[in-house]
């Protein structure tokens, strides 16, 4: 399995030969295929059905998470981008900070939405373009007489409008 290991850009900051040697054990009690089913489920519960989870990153901070983004993803639109970050305790499969996170993924989410291309106009614009090409029926107007039966109708048992009824 492989992991992806982040580094601060403030430990390499020059270029040339880089040495990284990692001794880090810990437990861990939760796969990344949990960790991010996991942030999904809550998404889809607690934030919108529009936002889901992507694969995570395994971050070696003072306790282990699993990294998992959060993205955006709409009817005509697609991916619309990361909204943001869950963490995942590897050892407890605990979703830390829940409210901090739920309130920035709302938020970027918010503002990402702002800056998306009115579709909703250029659809409602080519709508009324291809309605306006047709010749639109004029409206049937019954009135009561209308759905009196007929003389010709007299024959049978239960009147139009006391079958509908």
């Amino acid at each position: 399995m492989a992991i992806a290991i982040l580094v601060d850009d403030q430990l390499v900051k020059h270029t040339g030969p880089v040495e990284i040697t990692v001794n880090r054990k810990f437990q861990l009690n939760i796969t990344a295929e949990s960790a991010q089913r996991l942030v999904h489920n809550w998404l889809i519960d607690h934030v919108s059905s529009n936002i889901g989870s992507e694969p995570p990153t395994l971050v070696l901070e003072t306790r282990p998470v699993w990294r998992v983004p959060a993205a955006l993803s709409l009817p005509r639109y697609g991916r619309v981008g990361t909204v943001g970050y869950l963490e995942v305790d590897v050892e407890s499969g605990e979703i830390r900070n829940l409210v901090e996170s739920k309130a920035a993924i709302e938020a970027t989410a918010e503002q990402l939405v702002q800056q998306l291309p009115p579709r909703s106009i250029q659809y409602r614009d080519s709508l009324n373009k291809l309605y306006s090409a047709h010749a639109t029926a004029s409206k049937l107007q019954l009135t009561e007489e209308d759905l009196q039966p007929t003389s010709a109708d007299a024959s049978t048992e239960t009147p139009f409008l006391e079958s509908v009824g």
